[in-house]
């Protein structure tokens, strides 16, 4: 998810910095890059969550299998 939420993120800003660049040109542009940064910060956030998630529990396995 990480990667993916990457790869979106930068294809949004690029998406954007060329419609800010086209509005500023006079031409008539869309934002809709700011849907790919939003999704992309998404997934990034999330898969960073689930790898916490992963680790607390990989720990928390540890520590009851120790004390048997």
């Amino acid at each position: 998810m990480k990667v993916t939420g990457i790869i979106l993120l930068v294809i949004g800003i690029l998406s954007t910095i060329g419609a800010i660049i086209g509005t500023a040109n006079g031409q008539n542009t869309s934002f809709g890059g700011l849907a790919f940064v939003i999704l992309g910060a998404f997934l990034i956030s999330r898969g960073v969550k689930k790898k916490e998630e992963e680790e607390k529990k990989k720990e928390w396995e540890n520590n009851s299998t120790e004390k048997e």
